[in-house]
């Protein structure tokens, strides 16, 4: 899929396109992340980076890891296997 984006100009002479492109796309990811609305490994692949790189920059940007706990791992095993 693909989505095309207006910026101004003006704000972004410093940066090339691609590298904007770059930039929205790893921090859409980190922001959908955060809420909840992607996995890290959706994350990662709408960012076009690796594990490692998006860890890195949830770090310096202060975003938590969500972890499950054992007890909520079992529940969402437990709806699956129900179904």
């Amino acid at each position: 899929m693909e989505v095309t984006i207006s910026l101004p100009t003006k704000q972004f002479v410093a940066e090339s396109p691609d590298r904007m492109a770059a930039k929205i796309r790893l921090y859409a990811a980190l922001g959908m992340y955060q809420v909840g609305e992607l996995s890290i490994g959706a994350a990662c692949e709408l960012a076009g980076v690796n594990r490692y790189a998006f860890l890195d920059l949830m770090e310096r940007e202060g975003v938590n890891l969500k972890t499950q706990t054992p007890d909520e791992l079992e529940a969402e095993f437990q709806q699956l296997a129900a179904k």
